[in-house]
């Protein structure tokens, strides 16, 4: 879990710092974003600044288990992102092509912090 969780950190640290350092070039970048509207630097900036705290509490939580409530932030955060993703596709479809790129890159790793509330064996604590 601990891996998982330094991955995703380092998957929305990497996004985050892209649109703060070269928003117009993030614009650009990612398919589908250009599809929203005119580019905003400055809101391009402050979402860039989310993604580098829930990646912040990503990262923390992947630290310990008594550390998993620093998750909780960082899941609203991206939860919410894929929320209102999936509920524009919902809302206004959605190419098959758009639909799976946004699952993959957004729905799932929003999600996969989740895993870290589950249940875990003995031999699962020992090993994370």
């Amino acid at each position: 879990m601990r891996k998982l969780l330094v991955l995703l950190a380092a998957w929305h640290a990497a996004n985050g710092f892209f649109m703060l350092a070269a928003p117009h070039a993030w614009y650009g970048f990612v398919p589908g974003v250009i599809d929203t509207g005119a580019a905003n630097v400055h809101f391009i900036r402050d979402v860039g600044l989310g993604f580098l705290a829930a990646a912040a509490g990503l990262f923390l939580a992947s630290r310990g288990t008594a550390d998993r409530l620093l998750l909780v932030p960082a899941i609203v955060f991206l939860g919410g992102h894929a929320g209102l993703h999936l509920a524009e596709m919902v809302t206004h479809g959605a190419t098959a092509v758009a639909a799976m790129r946004d699952i993959v890159l957004i729905v799932i790793p929003a999600v996969l912090p989740l895993l870290a509330f589950l249940p875990r064996t003995t031999a699962q604590t020992r090993n994370t």
